[in-house]
């Protein structure tokens, strides 16, 4: 791919490192975005694109007819106040999708809500717990009802990290407690390898799908915690038995366990991670 028309719903951490590594490329991008910044031309790593101003309040009604000239369209935005805002808009404007040849929409794995620690797949049950899983489902279920449709695929992404924003620079800044609860592992993803497999799915797509966007290999955060101490010269933030925890949110957080399956995804897009786990994505082997 030499060129793509791409509109990015939401500008945030997922959608710049896809165009950082689309420039790297050498994809010739022609973009437009939404944000809350007001409707301006800007750049972005040496790129000139357009931001149109979108809120849950009010958004520019010059947007409408943009989108229809461009093919390819990533959802980044979290639900606000349990709506999707591009669902909402497209209510009376689905003919904005005809040009469309690849749409993504960022969900979470917060869907699948808890399996006391077991393995789960696109195919497991899904019974989330917490409010934000639950208008995820609903608004995934909306969107699965699209893809007969329009080209559409859905992925589930696991908790992201980057160089930037992770354990250890939580760590430095103090803003971080570790929780110990016996054999609770977290699936995570680099924000580099969610690039990866956005990059491997332009030429290989199948509307309708759902992939699961996870590393290889769950683990704590107690569980790397000391070797990221020992290698980076950092001091211990507090560590609180979950038992102990008096914070009803982290604890209903802590409450939902589950291991997430990438095979799927690795397969279908022939995608090597990077970063298999977080021991690999924190330099700590």
């Amino acid at each position: 791919m030499h060129e793509i028309n791409l509109f990015c719903f939401g500008f945030g951490q997922v959608a710049k490192q896809f165009i950082n590594n689309l420039i790297k490329k050498k994809v010739k991008i022609n973009l437009i975005t939404t944000s809350r910044k007001k409707t301006s031309d800007y750049v972005y790593s040496n790129l000139k694109y357009t931001n149109f101003n979108f809120n849950e309040k009010s958004f520019d009604q010059n947007l409408a007819k943009e989108i229809k000239k461009f093919s390819h369209i990533l959802i980044s935005t979290p639900p606000i106040n349990s709506k999707d805002l591009f669902l909402e808009l497209l209510k009376s404007n689905y003919n904005l999708l005809n040009q469309s040849k690849w749409i993504t929409y960022l969900s979470s794995t917060s869907v699948y809500g808890d399996h006391k620690g077991a393995w789960v797949d696109e195919n497991s049950k899904l019974f989330p717990s917490s409010e934000k899983g639950k208008t995820r489902l609903e608004i995934e279920n909306r969107w699965k009802i699209l893809s007969k449709k329009y080209p559409i695929q859905i992925f589930r992404l696991a908790g992201i990290y980057s160089n930037e924003q992770n354990l250890i620079t939580r760590i430095k800044k103090n803003n971080l407690r570790i929780i110990k609860k016996k054999n609770h592992k977290f699936s995570r993803i680099h924000l580099e390898d969610i690039s990866g497999f956005l990059i491997n799915s332009l030429e290989n797509f199948k509307s309708g799908e759902i992939y699961n966007i996870a590393d290889d290999k769950p683990i704590s955060n107690e569980e790397v915690l000391k070797e990221i101490l020992d290698k980076y010269a950092l001091k211990s933030p507090l560590v609180i038995n979950y038992d102990d925890l008096e914070d009803s949110k982290l604890k209903e957080f802590y409450l939902v366990s589950k291991q997430v399956k990438n095979n799927k995804a690795k397969e279908f897009f022939n995608y090597k991670l990077i970063y298999p786990s977080i021991r690999e994505g924190l330099n700590l082997l």
